[in-house]
């Protein structure tokens, strides 16, 4: 399927956006048709949460499952799947995913993670990619994490997959990002993407440009995004206050899209 029949078209530039939780949605629906291409295979992410998983059972929810693509690994893989993405466009994409590889698309959902109520709990809940760091607000962040453990059955496992706050301030400057899988042919697809962290706020703030050429015609779009990052003992802090216990830091080789490092924090209901 082409970007032109893609379920969400933007044929004219779309002037800056600040994306906040509210209208996040905008922002991924930028996003939706390209946004897999600047990531590598994740063959290696979704053999890292079918291991986390499979201590807890095969009932596993994905909060934020953006496209779907390790969703689908995990489905591949013999889980009991459901993903939850407040973006329609990102469910759309996921649901094409599915039905591609012969899965059920049923339980793909259009849910906003702060207050989804899905009527059943699941052996496993986990956020990837760092973002939980939309959550910026501590009522959005309650809630959330509240979501998640009134979904999870007792003994049950979630995971967030977060990145580090850089050690000092920073401003850089606008960098260049070319898609590093292939794209269709007559596709063009490229961002300009600059940003800066406040260690004072712990906010990271991208203002990033996306790029569309396909068969001559051009969309570009521009945003603003930021992200409230964690250090370890300040979401374990969190995680505590939600009820949850066990928790636990996992570290791995891998930085972020921004440059900051990535890190799993585990728990337990």
């Amino acid at each position: 399927m082409t970007l032109q029949k893609s379920y969400i078209i933007w044929y004219c530039f779309q002037t800056m956006k600040s994306v906040r939780p509210a209208d996040i949605t905008e922002m991924y629906a930028l996003r939706a048709d390209t946004i897999d291409y600047f990531f590598p295979e994740r063959e290696e992410e979704i053999d890292r949460w079918a291991e986390l998983a499979s201590g807890y059972g095969d009932k596993v929810l994905h909060l934020m499952c953006g496209t779907g693509e390790i969703l689908t690994g995990l489905a591949k893989k013999g889980f009991k799947v459901t993903g939850v993405d407040l973006t329609r466009s990102m469910i759309y994409r996921a649901r094409e995913k599915f039905e591609e590889n012969d899965l059920d698309p049923t339980d793909l959902v259009v849910e906003d993670a702060r207050y989804f109520k899905l009527g059943r709990t699941f052996d496993f809940i986990f956020v990837s990619t760092g973002d939980f760091h939309h959550f910026m607000e501590p009522e959005d962040i309650e809630h959330a994490l509240g979501k998640i453990y009134a979904h999870l059955r007792p003994g049950g496992g979630m995971a967030l997959e977060l990145f580090k706050p850089p050690e000092k301030d920073f401003k850089r400057p606008e960098k260049r990002f070319i898609p590093i899988r292939e794209t269709p042919r007559g596709l063009k697809v490229w961002k300009m993407n600059r940003s800066s962290y406040h260690s004072d706020t712990q906010i990271l703030e991208i203002v990033e440009k996306l790029h569309v050429n396909e068969e001559g015609v051009i969309t570009e779009s521009e945003y603003d995004i930021q992200l409230k990052l964690y250090t370890e003992d300040q979401i374990n802090t969190l995680l505590a206050k939600s009820g949850f216990e066990n928790i636990r830091n996992h570290h791995f080789e891998g930085q972020g899209e921004h440059g900051s490092d990535a890190w799993i924090v585990t728990a337990e209901r």
